[in-house]
This record gives structure tokens, sequence and C-alpha cells, in this order.
């Protein structure tokens, strides 16, 4: 299990130089690091559990006052790592359908691996504050009381304020269920 550390900046220029220091500071990996809307900068790392904490240390001491948000996740969910670095198979069947959106990445992240390891679904994509406003959002999908249990779980994991909503389609149309994922 992959130790995740997510950061976001309100400076491009120093989101760089900060992904810089955090893959020079330990071997980690570093599944994302580019801009996202508004202006912002986002790096998202993997590997084990005291290198991710020693390059996330890195990263905000580089961000200064540029830092708008941080998270650790010290075991992330399985599925996280690969479903934020690009990696992850598309699924072959998808049941019951959530679409869990929040108002930032951090929050994101962290209601996605609470609702992972709460039900028996399948996080199926996830989108990162790129074209939306700094919001983001995943989509999980299950038997509808699994998709149910892990939408009140990641519901759970987050600060009061930060969702914009948690939507559920019990049984997707054919032709939805082909362009739930982008």
């Amino acid at each position: 299990m992959d130790a995740l550390a997510v950061v976001e900046l309100s400076s491009i220029a120093r989101g760089v130089i900060a992904a810089d220091a955090m893959a020079k500071r330990a071997p980690i990996r570093i599944l994302q690091t580019h801009p996202i809307s508004p202006g912002k900068h986002l790096v998202v790392i993997a590997g084990g559990v005291a290198e991710v904490e020693e390059s996330l240390a890195a990263g905000v001491a580089v961000a200064g006052g540029t830092l708008v948000d941080r998270l650790m996740l010290p075991r992330a969910h399985e599925a996280l790592v690969p479903l934020i670095g690009g990696t992850a198979a598309a699924p072959t069947l998808l049941d019951s359908v959530a679409i869990f959106e929040t108002f930032t990445v951090c929050s994101t992240v962290l209601a996605a691996d609470a609702a992972a390891k709460a039900a028996q679904v399948t996080l199926v994509d996830m989108r990162l504050g790129t074209g939306l406003g700094g919001k983001a959002f995943f989509t999980m999908s299950g038997r509808l009381e699994e998709v149910e249990a892990a939408a009140l779980a990641g519901r759970s994991a987050i600060e009061t304020g930060l969702l914009v909503g948690i939507e559920t389609i019990p049984a997707p149309h054919e032709d939805l269920r082909r362009r739930l994922f982008w």
C-alpha cells in the first residue's frame, strides 16, 4: 500500500519548483504535476510513507505563502495511485454509479480514499481541478447499497462546506455507461 500526498499552490511557477524539491528530497513517484484552474498548480506524489512525508514537508516548505492546501494519506487505498497516475484499467461493468463532487482537490482525494475503504465499490474516474474551476470529482460504481455506503463515508471524511454534491444513478442507461469517464 502506497502513501499518497497532494500539494496545491496558488502559483504555477512555485508549483513547478515545489515538485522539483519534492522529487529531489526522497525517492517518490510524481503522479501529477501541472497547472489547474483557476491559475493554481497541483502536485500529487506516491511512495513509501517516510519518503512521501519527507517529500511533502519539502514541498510545503518551498510553497511558503503560495500553499493553498495539502493532504497526506499514509495508507492510501490501493485504487488511488493507479487512478490518479493514469494507469487504472477501465471498468468492464458499471452497476449503480455515484459522482462525488467537491470544491477542492484535497477533499476529493480524501473522500475517494474513505469511500473505497468503506464499501465494495470501484473507483472508475477522478478529475482534479483541470478545467473545473478548481473543483474536483470522482466517480464510483458498485451495488446500490455499497455505493450509498461509500458516498456516506466520503461525505463524513471531508469538512462541512467542501461538498458540492453527490449524485447517484441506480441503473445508468447503456449509452451513459460508456460516457461516464473521460
